[in-house]
């Protein structure tokens, strides 16, 4: 597996970065369907950040304050990364597109450092990601990432209109499905729940947070390690 390269797209972690701070450029290629997909998830985005009544917080409450929807959007790269910790179980699995030896022993620090985290801070998740996207992943394993992520936001915000809801009690954000995992199946709807609930109670009180270490994204994130912890040797 050839690992140097120049990547011409970013990925969507990236894109969205990029965008926040104006830094994509009009001639950016990518790909026609991945820009249609684009459209439909900033769509769904739109519906989320609706007036809508928002997940319940520890305390009971409904709805969400401005400053609590600020903090949660400064959590998005936590919640990129708890979900491509998800997505690398799968993508191992997909044809051609297999961890190598060397990505396994790169991948490893990098992930075994998230498990003794107390508190992942935002600025901290975005920089793991970056490491893992630009020097690690290849293109065609960015690609499947970025447009499975993408499919799936389609299929879960499609199924929350079709509900008529705002979607499962969780926090809707570019790309990022509620914290533990991709989609919201109901076996991991609980352990998700713990999760959503463990960082809302944080962000009101000023406590260290670290979704690794709880519910279906430590279950996500100690496959992940034991799979790389295989491949490495």
């Amino acid at each position: 597996m050839n690992e140097t390269r120049s990547r011409p797209t970013p990925s969507l972690h990236r894109f969205f970065t990029q965008l926040a701070h104006h830094k994509v450029m009009p001639t950016l290629h990518v790909h026609k369907t991945l820009w249609m997909m684009i459209a439909m998830l900033a769509l769904g985005v739109g519906l989320a950040q609706s007036p809508t009544p928002a997940p319940s917080s520890p305390g009971g409450r409904t709805g969400m304050s401005d400053e609590m929807r600020k903090k949660l959007q400064a959590y998005r790269p936590v919640f990129d990364l708890t979900q491509s910790v998800a997505l690398m179980n799968e993508l191992d699995r997909q044809k051609g597109l297999a961890f190598s030896k060397a990505q396994a022993q790169k991948l490893l620090p990098l992930l075994k450092g998230l498990t003794t985290r107390s508190d992942l801070k935002p600025a901290e998740a975005d920089k793991i990601l970056s490491t893992i996207e630009d020097t690690i992943l290849t293109d065609a394993q960015l690609q499947w990432m970025d447009t499975t992520r993408l499919a799936r936001e389609e299929q879960l915000r499609q199924r929350t209109q079709a509900q008529g809801q705002q979607g499962q009690g969780g926090v809707r954000l570019p790309g990022a499905p509620p914290i533990g995992g991709l989609g919201g199946q109901r076996s991991g709807q609980t352990r998700q729940g713990g999760s959503r609930a463990g960082l809302f109670q944080a962000l009101q009180e000023g406590k260290p947070f670290n979704p690794f270490k709880e519910g279906r994204a430590k279950e996500n994130l100690e496959a992940l390690i034991a799979l790389l912890g295989q491949r490495a040797a």
